[in-house]
């Protein structure tokens, strides 16, 4: 299966709150996080919206979504310093906030 990846914190965001699962991510240097999703017609229509500004979506769940993106960052982050490994599967992660 193909995947499509970003490193736009926002684009992640919105496809995330859409119900697109983040299989995984990876830090890039030290700043900078790759969000790794299932690539499909539906996401790149998705993505397309998104960058056209037609995109649309209840702010306080985009809210919410932002700030789940950033604890899997930071999180990532705190794993890269400890280990060096770099790379994150977020499977339980993703479980848990997409209740």
């Amino acid at each position: 299966m193909e995947a499509y990846k970003t490193t736009d914190f926002y684009l992640a965001a919105f496809l995330f709150v859409n119900g697109n699962r983040i299989n995984e991510t990876n830090l890039i240097g030290r700043s900078t996080t790759e969000f790794e999703f299932a690539e499909s017609n539906e996401l790149k229509k998705e993505v397309e919206k998104f960058y056209t500004m037609k995109a649309l979506v209840d702010p306080l769940t985009y809210g919410s979504s932002l700030r789940s993106i950033k604890s899997m960052i930071h999180a990532l982050k705190e794993a890269h310093t400890s280990n060096s490994n770099g790379t994150t599967n977020y499977d339980t992660n993703n479980r848990r906030n997409s209740n």
